[in-house]
């Protein structure tokens, strides 16, 4: 059991930080989020890769958000964030993982298309300390936060084979509550945070995007409220 209070770096409303929060609220635990206030936190924060979120408890910090939810649910097992059922565990892994590469392959084509550049730039900075994606396509200003300008849907968002993704999560959620199993789950989690910029209209346009899929919608609204502060 932690000691002390844990500590998420991170930048708010980013999808892998955004579950990683989630997560510590649906187990009514309480994390302090500290995030960067220039670039060169982030490097600090996460010299190997130079990306959040990472967790720190009793001084031992662990990166990957994914691994971050292993890390909780040994700290705090209640609520479990897996089924005690290996087929239904072993699915709600399996979305989280297709919901991490997928949506993110696809926002950052998007983006990368939009900017008119590629994640290209140095992978490392002048002491060494890794530049992840964010920082190499130039997302982050100077505050270390995202250009949400560059996030604007409100032309048409990343395009169809995104939204037909969008169309597969339908499709897997159909009549149920929940993806896999009979309570919130870390797979939920991770379908909420990847759409949560659209959810919370965060980036312009988002939300009438996430308006055509009312599935969807009130699939977001149950985790929103479940995992409430």
């Amino acid at each position: 059991m932690s000691t002390s209070r844990p500590i998420v770096y991170g930048i708010e409303g980013t999808p892998y930080t955004e579950k990683v929060l989630r997560a510590f609220r649906w187990k009514r635990v309480d994390a302090d989020l500290r995030e960067p206030s220039s670039p060169e936190d982030i490097r600090r924060w996460s010299p190997e890769t130079g990306l959040l979120p990472v967790l720190e408890v009793d001084g031992e910090r662990t990166p990957d958000s994914a691994a971050i939810l292993d890390r909780l649910d040994a700290l705090f097992p209640d609520p479990p964030l897996l089924s005690t059922d290996p087929k239904t565990a072993r699915d709600q892994r399996r979305l989280e993982g297709w919901v991490s590469e997928t949506f993110g392959f696809y926002m950052m084509r998007w983006v990368s298309q939009r900017l008119g550049r590629e994640e290209s730039g140095p992978a490392h900075d002048e002491e060494g300390k890794a530049l992840g994606p964010l920082a190499r396509m130039g997302l982050l200003d100077e505050a270390g936060k995202l250009r949400l300008e560059a996030l604007d849907t409100s032309d048409g968002g990343p395009g169809p084979e995104f939204e037909r993704r969008i169309g597969d999560l339908v499709t897997m959620l159909g009549e149920r509550e929940w993806f896999h199993g009979e309570a919130l789950s870390r797979a939920d989690l991770a379908v909420f945070a990847a759409l949560y910029g659209m959810y919370s209209n965060r980036f312009a346009g988002g939300r009438r995007l996430l308006a055509r899929y009312p599935t969807l919608m009130q699939f977001c609204s149950r985790v929103d409220t479940a995992t409430r502060a």
